[in-house]
């Protein structure tokens, strides 16, 4: 029972940045703006955030810093795909290239050391227990020492589906992604909306990074997003940019991450632990066509 308890615990912490990653990548899809550069604005954030951490003594600041840091990689993003016409797949990918090795040049101009930064100045982020539900049999798990960005990825779930479904401006974003055209005629702003949910999506990807150098760690190491940035992208992709999709999606890839630490203890080869997390998105990005294929021929049968 202890070990199903340290694994929803740990299912619930290593989550965390890919669901509020792919939960802000909603933003960006469901406005016509598909967003690859998740992973850059992910290691942005976690480099920022030590840098916050570490001069100022605190984490909070830590966190200011990374979502300064992911609004401004939002903005530059939206602005080149949208007012100078960019190819969002070209421009993500080199977003994605300069953000690995702009952190990697920075680490010895800042810190004077390479591969990774590890300081007992860095502060890392509190981790918080609620009372009462922590004490939940099994699921209890899920509500002890974890930091105050994992509780709000949650939330930012519910908060996403409410804005998207039940507002006037998750109406908005939807419009301008599924008929632009329809959508400026009646006269929204569609450059604008796509702009402000690339900015949402840089934002959450950012803290997502935080939690990683912050929550996760207490440290910055180079590629320390290690595909989680993608991994988000595959959640959003396959869950087609729906929020309750992507959390379950996002809570499958977690689970793997958990099931892999779990592994450890068996004395498995370090090298087919690392691969388990990764096995999963394969067999998920296999077995869903698969699946979609089938429930078509069922219908056509019927």
């Amino acid at each position: 029972m202890e070990a199903v308890y340290s694994i929803f615990m740990v299912t619930a912490r290593v989550t965390t940045p890919i669901l509020l990653a792919a939960t802000g990548g909603i933003y960006s899809d469901k406005a016509g703006l598909p967003n690859i550069a998740l992973d850059a604005m992910m290691i942005m954030g976690a480099f920022m955030a030590v840098y916050g951490s570490f001069f100022y003594g605190n984490a909070a600041v830590g966190v200011f810093y990374a979502i300064i840091i992911g609004l401004a990689i939002g903005l530059l993003y939206g602005f080149i795909c949208i007012y100078l016409k960019g190819d969002n797949t070209v421009v993500g990918i080199a977003f994605n290239l300069i953000g690995w090795g702009l952190t990697t040049f920075l680490l010895p101009v800042i810190y004077g050391t390479t591969g990774s930064f590890v300081s007992e100045l860095i502060v890392s982020l509190k981790k918080i227990t609620i009372p009462v539900l922590h004490a939940l049999p099994v699921l209890g798990g899920i509500f002890r020492n974890q930091t105050m960005i994992t509780y709000f990825s949650w939330l930012f779930v519910g908060i996403t589906w409410v804005i998207l479904y039940k507002t006037q401006m998750g109406m908005i974003i939807r419009a301008c992604g599924e008929n632009p055209q329809a959508a400026e005629t009646v006269g929204y702003n569609v450059r604008v909306t796509r702009l402000i949910c690339s900015a949402i999506t840089g934002v959450m990807c950012a803290v997502a990074g935080a939690h990683l150098s912050l929550g996760l760690m207490t440290l910055f190491s180079e590629k320390m997003t290690a595909g989680k940035g993608f991994i988000a992208l595959a959640a959003v992709t396959y869950a087609k940019a729906e929020p309750k999709k992507v959390l379950f999606i996002s809570l499958l890839f977690g689970f793997s991450n958990a099931l892999s630490n779990q592994l450890q203890l068996l004395q498995l080869p370090s090298d087919l632990i690392l691969m388990v997390p990764y096995i999963f998105v394969v067999v998920f990005v296999i077995a869903d066509p698969m699946l979609h294929a089938f429930q078509l021929k069922k219908r056509k049968m019927v």
